[in-house]
């Protein structure tokens, strides 16, 4: 069991380097963040060819020393001095040498730009906001960056605040409430900060506590390590095609370590590749569930949603769909089970009934385990 574990950790890794390869991700390093405690993560992205830049203040001058000395172990840092790179002083505008910084990336480096105290001049007027945000934030807009990292040591804070770890731009308006109930009303301007920089075209911004391997799960795993704030993007419900069996598969995995779904591979998953249906997110598969025929009835299955879509009545909407795909195609009802508790909430919720699972079809009934401690929950289709 570890080695599969194992393996579909490694499956993870390679489908997100993947899926990222050539991005460009911009990080934002305030002073208090040690830059030694991320150096691994940096290497790490790097070496899955995510192009970055780490926009940081560097107060005691210890980068060049630090950059030094990883460069010597293999990795490709370039170290910019705020003042090397072109500001114009008499400009009010902060000018960086863009090329310069494109050509670095071209090259397979990490641009560092860094500044030791006040920015020559203020790339943004947010009261409250770290300068290094707002550097970061220019940076990633002029490169066209589809991720702005934030190191904050609110981040923590809010994660446990907020109902989930996505939060998109069409729901930032209610969230000073949340910050009064939760006592943070003083994260209120860097909230107002992210939302104003989803507002000028910065697909997504993430915050993060700094600590070591945080930036690695973020990037590399389905669950994340911090709260990612998105432009608003388009969902849809589609059918499953066979691109999709490895998603299909990781989805799966939590719920299947957890024993709320029975084992199933990627072999039998492509079997059943046309029982299968998607709740996609911007092209990215975010949940799924299982239609099967069993006569005149139908049996909703497998559900799992990405940790950070769950609480959104994504899987609410994906059920309802099913159920209208069932009903088009002349079922008369609708039943599911599980183990899980909050699960027959949810069938519940949505107007199913708690039934012997005797009652369920015949061919159900004969490729069943019924020592598993399952309930069955029905829906008449009208």
């Amino acid at each position: 069991m570890t080695d599969s574990k194992e393996l579909f950790r490694a499956l993870e890794l390679a489908h997100y380097a993947q899926r990222f390869r050539g991005n460009v991700f911009v990080i934002a390093l305030p002073a208090a963040t040690s830059f030694q405690e991320l150096l691994l993560d940096f290497k790490v992205l790097a070496g899955y060819h995510i192009q970055l830049v780490l926009v940081t203040q560097d107060p005691a001058f210890n980068l060049e020393r630090i950059i030094s000395l990883a460069n010597q172990r293999g990795a490709r840092f370039q170290l910019s001095l705020l003042t090397d790179l072109l500001f114009r002083p008499e400009e009010e505008a902060l000018q960086l040498d863009f090329p310069r910084v494109h050509a670095s990336l071209a090259e397979g480096r990490t641009p560092v730009i860094a500044y030791h105290g006040s920015l020559p001049a203020e790339p943004a007027e947010d009261a409250g906001i770290d300068p290094t945000f707002a550097l970061a934030a220019e940076v990633a807009a002029r490169l066209g960056a589809s991720k702005l990292f934030l190191v904050s040591p609110l981040a923590a804070a809010l994660r446990e605040a907020l109902p989930s770890t996505s939060v998109q731009a069409g729901d930032m308006e209610g969230l000073a409430e949340t910050l009064h109930q939760a006592g943070l009303a003083h994260a209120e301007p860097l909230c107002a900060f992210v939302q104003s920089q989803l507002a000028r075209g910065i697909p997504d911004l993430v915050l993060l506590e700094g600590r070591r391997a945080q930036l690695f799960q973020e990037v590399f795993t389905y669950d994340g390590a911090g709260i990612l704030f998105t432009a608003t993007r388009a969902s849809r419900i589609r059918p499953a095609q066979m691109k999709d069996v490895t998603d299909i598969a990781l989805l799966l995995r939590a719920e299947i370590e957890a024993g709320r779904i029975l084992p199933v591979n990627e072999d039998a998953i492509a079997e059943a590749i046309d029982s299968y249906w998607i709740y996609e997110i911007d092209g990215m598969p975010a949940g799924l569930a299982c239609l099967k025929r069993f006569g005149t009835d139908a049996e909703l299955a497998q559900f799992a949603t990405l940790p950070r879509y769950r609480g959104k009545g994504r899987a609410r909407e994906l059920a309802a769909y099913l159920a209208e795909q069932a009903r088009a195609q002349g079922m008369r009802r609708v039943f599911a089970l599980s183990i899980d508790a909050r699960m027959w909430a949810f069938f519940r919720a949505l107007g199913f009934e708690e039934v012997e699972r005797g009652e369920l079809p015949d061919d159900w009934r004969r490729g069943y385990d019924f020592s598993r401690p399952s309930r069955a929950f029905r829906k008449e289709l009208q």
